[in-house]
C-alpha cells in the first residue's frame, strides 16, 4: 500500500474547511497543537486571532509552585524561573497546559496587551515587547528602564549587586533600590495604541513609583519614554490606562478620568503634548482598584471592593502588609460625554460582554462572539501589590454582575501565589 504524507495531506485541505473546524470545535490548546502539524495550519490557527475563544490565563504550571506563606521573600518571585514552571489556564477545561517559553524566563510580565502582545521587563533594565503566538515568536526591543522618566543612574554594589537611583511620587530626593524591586514594582501598567505593532504605534506606561504617565513610539527617533505630565501639574495615584478611540485615558483611585491630548501626530514637536480632566465629578467610591477600558463603543470605569480580613490582634501598618485580602464586588459606570459637561451613567447589565481586568490592559470579550464566556460578568485577577508581604496572586474568580455572586476558579485558597496570574489578551473583535 502507497504511504500518504501528512504534509501533503494537510496541505491540500481547503482553507475553508481548516477554518470552520478550527473556528467551531478546538479550544486554545487544540488550538496550539493544531499549528504545530504545518506551516499552512500555524497560519490561520494563531489563539489569539480569533474572537470566539476565552483568553487564556498565564500561571505557575501546578499548585507545588505556590509558595508558602512562612517562607522567605527570596523565593518569592515576579518571574519564571524554569521553564517548566510555566503555564496557560484554560477556563473552558479548567486544565493547565505547559508553555515552555524561554523568552519569558527571569522577566516580569508588567503587561499584556491586545493580540497577544507580553510587556516584559528585566532586572538588568531590558524591556520588550514579546509575542508566544507569532509564527516567529516575536520579540521588540523597547527603551529601557534607564531611559524612563524618574530613573537617573545604577550603581554596583556589595556582592555585585544592581541599584536603580530613582525618584518616588515627582520630589526632587532621591532613593536607592535593589534592581528586583525595580523590575517588579516600577510599571505598573500599559496600554497600546494598536493590536497591529506597526511604525508609529504608541505604548503608553504608568509608572507607579512616580505617578507618571510615560510613553514611546516605535519606529520613533527617540529611544527613551517621554513624560506625559509637567512636574508642576502631576496628578497621583493613577491606577489604570487605556486606549479609546485613538486617545490614552486613565484613571486615578478617586475615581477621576484623565485624557491625553497631542498624541496624534506623529511628530510631537509640532503639537503640545497636553493633559485634561475629562469629568469634574469622581466615581463616588473610594478604592485603589479603578479600572478603564472600552466596551461596546463607550468608554467604563469599573470600581473594584477588597476586604481585608485582619485580625483583631493585628495593629499598625504590619496589618494592612500582612493580611489576607478578597474581592467583595464591582461597580460598572459609563462615562457619558455630552454638552455641556460629561456625567456618570450607573451600567447595571453589560449585556453581551464580559470584562477581563487584572494587571493586563484591560479589555472586554462577546460572550456571543466567544465560546464558554459567561455573558455580564467581570472575570479578575489578582494585581493587589503584594510584593512586600507574603499574601496575594490568588484573589480570582468571575463576578456575575446580575447577582453580585463570585465564582473561584484554580487557586480557591489565601496562599501566595508567584508569579501572578495575568490575561493573555486576544485581538479586539
Amino acid at each position: 500500500m502507497k504511504k500518504i504524507k501528512m504534509e501533503n495531506f494537510t496541505s491540500k485541505l481547503p482553507h475553508h474547511v481548516l477554518e470552520i473546524i478550527v473556528d467551531c470545535y478546538l479550544n486554545l490548546p487544540d488550538l496550539y497543537r493544531f499549528g504545530l502539524v504545518c506551516k499552512p495550519w500555524k497560519s490561520i490557527c494563531n489563539p489569539v486571532q480569533f474572537y470566539n475563544h476565552l483568553p487564556w490565563l498565564i500561571v505557575p504550571n501546578n499548585n507545588n509552585n505556590n509558595v508558602n506563606p512562612n517562607s522567605s521573600m527570596e523565593k518569592q518571585k515576579m518571574v519564571f524561573e524554569d521553564i517548566k514552571d510555566m503555564g496557560f489556564f484554560s477556563l473552558r477545561d479548567k486544565k493547565i497546559y505547559n508553555a515552555e517559553l524561554p523568552e519569558l524566563l527571569n522577566r516580569r510580565i508588567c503587561a499584556s496587551l491586545p493580540g497577544g502582545w507580553l510587556m516584559t521587563v528585566h532586572e538588568n533594565s531590558e524591556i520588550q515587547l514579546f509575542n508566544p503566538f507569532s509564527c516567529t515568536k516575536q520579540v521588540i526591543l523597547l527603551p529601557p528602564l534607564t531611559e524612563f522618566p524618574g530613573v537617573h543612574s545604577t550603581e554596583v554594589k556589595e556582592n555585585n549587586d544592581l541599584f536603580y537611583v530613582c525618584t518616588r511620587f515627582g520630589t526632587d530626593k532621591l532613593f536607592c533600590f535593589p534592581s528586583k524591586h525595580v523590575r517588579d514594582v516600577f510599571i505598573s501598567k500599559a496600554a497600546i495604541s494598536s493590536s497591529k505593532i506597526t511604525r508609529g504605534t504608541i505604548l503608553m506606561a504608568l509608572q507607579s513609583m512616580d505617578d507618571q504617565l510615560s510613553y514611546y513610539r516605535i519606529g520613533g527617533d527617540q529611544n527613551a519614554w517621554t513624560p506625559v505630565f509637567p512636574d508642576i501639574n502631576r496628578p497621583h495615584s493613577l491606577t489604570d490606562v487605556t486606549c479609546y478611540k485613538g486617545k490614552f485615558y486613565g484613571v486615578d483611585n478617586n475615581g477621576y478620568v484623565v485624557v491625553v491630548h497631542g498624541l496624534e501626530e506623529e511628530e510631537e514637536e509640532k503639537k503640545e503634548i497636553s493633559v485634561e480632566k475629562v469629568i469634574n465629578e469622581p466615581s463616588g467610591e473610594l478604592s485603589n482598584n479603578h479600572y478603564i477600558l472600552e466596551s461596546g463603543g463607550d468608554l467604563l470605569v469599573v470600581v473594584r471592593f477588597i476586604k481585608m480580613d485582619i485580625s483583631p490582634t493585628a495593629k499598625g501598618l504590619h496589618a494592612l502588609y500582612n493580611s489576607p485580602h478578597r474581592t467583595t464586588g464591582f461597580r460598572v459606570l459609563k462615562l457619558e460625554f455630552g454638552t455641556p459637561n460629561n456625567r456618570w451613567v450607573e451600567v447595571e447589565s453589560l449585556g453581551n460582554s464580559s470584562l477581563f481586568l487584572g494587571y493586563n490592559m484591560s479589555f472586554s470579550v462577546s460572550s456571543t462572539k466567544s465560546s464558554g464566556c459567561k455573558a455580564n460578568c467581570i472575570y479578575f485577577t489578582d494585581d493587589k501589590p503584594f510584593f512586600k508581604n507574603n499574601i496575594g496572586g490568588y484573589d480570582m474568580g468571575i463576578f456575575h454582575l446580575e447577582d453580585g455572586s463570585i465564582e473561584k476558579f484554580i487557586y480557591p485558597s489565601d496562599r501566595l501565589i508567584v508569579p501572578p496570574p495575568i490575561w493573555l489578551a486576544p485581538n479586539p473583535s
